[in-house]
């Protein structure tokens, strides 16, 4: 009698054991694919499901890696490029143009109808060419999260949030409002 083996090994006609590691998280393992492209494997195919229905209603969007293929358990998507914000903001403060392009995103995120209108900026990759895109979205229409509450606390903490909220004050005179306003209350908790 054949032994079936315990784990996996092909994905989508990938086998992973050939594959370079590149992330791993709570939610599974990615793999680097040859064109630019992502191999990313859940534990758990819910969790496949959740991430596949948010990359999906962001297809359009110039924020979101693009898909590919997809089964229950994996997803091929496009590579993204860059530095996660959370470490290039350990050596380089914002500037204007960086603290535009995350309203953008957070405005990007409002009008795809998300009820969680945040991301870790771990979660945020700065491109090449100074745009940004995000990875790794979760609970987008699960969890109500009004205002970019994770970005706003990562800047703090690197130090750069009276800084963007200069760059914004001017463009975005709501949003600098209300973050303001927000962030004034949470530093009182």
């Amino acid at each position: 009698m054949k032994k079936t083996p315990k784990y996996r090994f092909e994905y989508l006609g990938y086998d992973v054991t050939k594959l370079k590691l590149i992330g791993q998280g709570h939610q599974g393992k990615v793999y680097m694919l040859p064109n630019d492209k992502v191999l990313k494997i859940f534990y758990n195919p819910d969790a496949c499901k959740k991430q596949l229905e948010i990359l999906l209603s962001a297809k359009d969007s110039r924020f979101f890696p693009t898909i590919f293929d997809f089964d229950s358990y994996s997803i091929v998507m496009g590579f993204v490029y860059g530095s996660r914000l959370s470490f290039y903001l350990k050596n380089h403060n914002i500037d204007r143009s960086l603290s535009i392009e995350l309203v953008k995103l957070i405005d990007e995120l409002k009008r795809l109808g998300f009820t969680r209108v945040d991301a870790r900026l771990g979660h945020i990759f700065l491109q090449p060419d100074n745009t940004v895109k995000i990875i790794d979205p979760r609970q987008s229409y699960e969890r109500i999260q009004p205002y970019p509450k994770s970005m706003l606390k990562g800047l703090q903490k690197h130090g750069d949030l009276m800084l963007f909220f200069d760059y914004i004050k001017h463009d975005y005179p709501e949003h600098y409002k209300q973050w303001k306003k927000m962030m004034s209350k949470e530093s009182k908790h």
